[in-house]
């Protein structure tokens, strides 16, 4: 999450305490889930472009490179969709 952090503070040119912690969390959750083999893969659908670059670029640093994808959604679209749509 520290590496996230840092990503997110260089791309948007911001100091790293005013990175929202959901952002990091988010990188973080998904190399938790991919590194205990929780998932295979992960798409990470977030409206935080400099959070899904940094999940893609950071995991694949870690040996995720296959197994993360970042797709930018609006939050239209994410108010619209379901639990029910992803299983």
């Amino acid at each position: 999450m520290d590496e996230a952090r840092r990503f997110i503070a260089n791309e948007t040119d911001r100091s790293e305490d005013f990175i929202e912690k959901t952002d990091t969390a988010l990188v973080g959750l998904a190399a938790q889930l991919l590194d205990t083999t929780a998932a295979e893969t992960i798409i990470l659908l977030t409206t935080d472009k400099p959070a899904g670059r940094a999940a893609e670029a950071l995991l694949s640093n870690h040996g995720f490179s296959d197994q993360i994808e970042y797709r930018y959604a609006s939050e239209d679209y994410l108010e619209t969709i379901t639990a029910a749509e992803f299983q």
